[in-house]
């Protein structure tokens, strides 16, 4: 990171990172998103790419019409299915800056994709001075002590309209309950900063953001993928990175220390529970 990155991650508690995604990955990726929503719900399943449909009932989302292939909003552990999603697992262009916001050996608690038609709005959380194991910004010692920095990829062009991801910049450090919490994040609302993106660009925040998406007023599905980083003493959440099937075999070993934990953190993911 930069002197100017570090000063305004700490002073924000985000940064956006232009063009991340080389063009090949990006279409790598999109392309397997595409076939997977060629196939039923039983077949991706199958697959270990389940899609779990975001309900009216959901306190957080807001959810949109289903989308021309008939898909309502949806998420999927995409780590399951494998592919190049695990590629992004140790992306040397996002992993140097969660090392840094960590600052301790670091482990991937969760990976999503998530499908947002129009109508879909994600409701603020976070980000009201309460204290969660889970999400805690902290700055001690002249490092970042982060409990849970997450990074959304963007997998296609996300405009205000599109319903792109939105923020209350600085409110991992409030102190006050904030007044914005639970309500879908209006633009133009003064403390509300809407945060467009390009294909290929990247968003990484600290959880204890306040943090969410504006209503896709727009035609086109949002496509984004989060990977979720903590401190390898964390467990991940359950079930939100598990692997696919010989996973072990191919990795990387820093792919494999981030999924399964460094010395002496590492054991087997299935028996983590968040």
């Amino acid at each position: 990171m930069t002197p100017e990155e570090r000063y305004l991650f700490d002073l924000h508690g985000y940064l956006v990172l232009h063009g991340v995604l080389s063009p090949d990955i990006r279409r790598r990726l999109n392309e397997t998103i595409d076939y997977l929503e060629t196939l039923d719900d039983s077949q991706t399943a199958a697959l270990g790419a389940e899609r779990k449909y975001r309900t009216s009932d959901n306190v957080y989302a807001q959810t949109g019409a289903p989308s021309e292939a008939g898909l309502g909003d949806y998420d999927c552990e995409v780590l399951r299915y494998g592919g190049p999603f695990e590629e992004l697992i140790d992306l040397p262009q996002t992993l140097l800056y969660i090392e840094e916001m960590i600052s301790e050996p670091s482990r991937l608690d969760a990976a999503s994709f998530m499908s947002r038609n129009s109508g879909g709005a994600f409701r603020f959380h976070h980000g009201y001075a309460e204290l969660l194991p889970y999400s805690e910004y902290a700055f001690r010692d002249g490092a970042f002590k982060c409990v849970s920095v997450k990074i959304g990829y963007a997998l296609t062009d996300v405009d205000v309209e599109d319903g792109c991801f939105a923020v209350i910049p600085g409110s991992h450090k409030s102190n006050f309950t904030n007044p914005l919490v639970g309500q879908i994040p209006d633009p133009t609302h003064p403390l509300v900063q809407p945060l467009p993106c390009k294909a290929g660009d990247a968003i990484i925040f600290s959880e204890d953001l306040s943090h969410g998406a504006v209503e896709n007023h727009g035609s086109k599905v949002r496509r984004t993928l989060f990977y979720s980083y903590a401190p390898a003493f964390h467990c991940t959440w359950q079930g939100l990175a598990m692997t696919a099937e010989g996973f072990e075999q191919r990795a990387t070993p820093r792919r494999l220390e981030l999924i399964q934990g460094p010395p002496p953190f590492a054991h087997t993911v299935e028996a983590d529970v968040r």
